[in-house]
């Protein structure tokens, strides 16, 4: 049963994805159920799916995501693992903010990062780095950031300064706990996933943040 508010609800992630030109709307199929999004259909680029899931994020009500899509690429934008492989290693190598201790590992078009970094924001631009290369279906990341000398207070500080800056951020409805190690939980509740990981982002962009666990909910909305 399609409700009023499910209705309301696919009509503004609807014009959402007409309104992102990176996206063409049409292919992309949208159900929605209790605040919750699937996509489905077949686009040409990651880049383009990429695109699609952002932009529903930022729609308000949206409590969750089912990122279904698929990328076939066109024969024009096919590439051989190998050569696409190769080609991420020198972007990388030649990334002047990235260590060289990032290994990539392609499968059918699907990339996994691999090694270590220094600062979470490396992590990020490695991802950004080869998200928009011909031939990329899918990334998955299983970067590992180094550990920084930061006690859980300070860390935990730093942090919840952090938050307070973000004018897209309602910091006062999101609790920090921070462990031993670098490990920060998110809990809490914000008014859409953007600003859900929005959080997560910050908490990450914080020297000493090895690892963030985002347990914020989208709280009740009227819509």
């Amino acid at each position: 049963m399609i409700t009023d508010t499910n209705r309301s609800l696919h009509e503004r992630v609807l014009e959402a994805l007409e309104t992102e030109p990176r996206v063409h709307a049409a292919k992309v199929g949208i159900a929605v159920e209790d605040g919750v999004v699937t996509l489905s259909g077949r686009l040409g680029t990651f880049t383009e799916k990429w695109a699609a899931e952002t932009a529903v994020k930022s729609v308000k009500g949206v409590r969750g995501i089912a990122n279904e899509l698929s990328v076939d690429l066109p024969g024009m934008h096919a590439r051989d693992d190998a050569d696409l492989a190769k080609t991420i290693v020198e972007l990388l190598r030649w990334h002047a903010d990235l260590p060289q201790t990032i290994q990539a590992e392609v499968k059918d078009g699907y990339v996994t990062l691999h090694g270590t970094v220094d600062w979470p924001y490396q992590r990020d631009d490695a991802r950004d780095a080869i998200r928009h290369l011909t031939g990329v279906r899918g990334i998955y990341d299983d970067l590992v950031i180094k550990p920084f000398a930061v006690s859980p207070a300070e860390l935990r500080r730093r942090i919840e300064s952090r938050f307070q800056r973000l004018a897209a951020l309602d910091a006062k409805n999101v609790v920090i706990e921070v462990e031993s190690g670098g490990n920060v939980t998110l809990s809490g509740t914000v008014d859409s996933l953007a600003e859900r990981d929005e959080a997560e982002s910050a908490a990450y962009s914080i020297a000493g943040t090895t690892r963030v666990y985002n347990d914020i909910r989208i709280g009740d909305i009227g819509w």
